[in-house]
């Protein structure tokens, strides 16, 4: 049995709506560079993929439609009435097919890694009862990871909010459930998220992020330009004339 599979070995929960529903929720860019964002998110969501394997997870994948995924990811269907009770609902979903600790991310993180998963999963075999969560700047999480249920998820935060960390971390405390904080990770919510995440990503980029980066620095080159500016064909310096130099005027004391 492999670890794809293994009961026994913990689940990476992928948490989506899919590459074209992610962009219908929040669009990055406009709609004449929507082919460019949606390589984006389905690119987001396969380094998401390879992120569990690496970290020798078993794999799922929660979106509200069919999904082309490999052979080794299990998809499940999301119901529900709102973000958390879908949420609450695929997270006891997954942990009643697997043994082992859950780890739930998104596919708005393009910069998750398997050193992620792994801290998360060290840091919940050291303390079984605590709940792992990975903060992002705009005041949610990217990262959240148990080994025990977590029951009443739904009703634990203000979800899809500015204070959804804050609250979702009061009511675990409330709850008697230590809270374990990993580094802080930027999502893409808007397109100065992603204007950031592209500054920093330029430089470190490799595999099969790196022609991507380029035509999206491209796109956003064209989107700074002021309207109905296009690039001439060729630029060339126009000729100077040539004047003879002056002697500089008397000064007078």
């Amino acid at each position: 049995m492999s670890l794809a599979t293994n009961p026994e070995h913990p689940t990476l929960l992928i948490f989506t709506l899919g590459a074209a529903g992610e962009r219908a929720r929040r669009p990055l860019l406009p709609a004449a560079h929507g082919g460019a964002e949606l390589e984006l998110r389905q690119t987001c969501l396969d380094a998401a993929l390879a992120a569990g394997r690496a970290a020798g997870c078993r794999l799922e994948v929660s979106s509200p439609g069919p999904l082309a995924l490999p052979g080794d990811v299990h998809r499940a269907g999301q119901q529900g009435d709102g973000f958390g009770e879908r949420l609450e609902r695929a997270c006891a979903a997954a942990g009643r097919r697997g043994a082992g600790p859950l780890v739930v991310v998104g596919t708005d993180v393009p910069g998750l890694t398997g050193g992620h998963l792994r801290r998360a999963l060290q840091q919940l075999a050291a303390e079984p009862d605590a709940v792992v969560l990975g903060p992002s700047p705009d005041g949610g999480f990217y990262l959240l990871a148990s080994a025990r249920p977590l029951p009443g998820l739904a009703g634990l935060a203000r979800w899809c909010r500015r204070d959804t960390l804050a609250t979702l971390r009061r009511s675990l405390a409330a709850a008697g459930r230590r809270v374990v904080l990993l580094a802080p990770l930027a999502d893409l919510d808007r397109r100065r998220d992603l204007e950031r995440w592209l500054a920093a990503a330029r430089l470190a980029a490799g595999g099969a992020w790196r022609s991507l980066l380029r035509r999206l620095a491209a796109v956003l080159a064209a989107l700074r330009q002021p309207p109905g500016w296009r690039l001439p064909p060729r630029l060339r310096p126009l000729p100077l004339p040539v004047r003879a130099a002056r002697p500089p005027p008397r000064r007078h004391c």
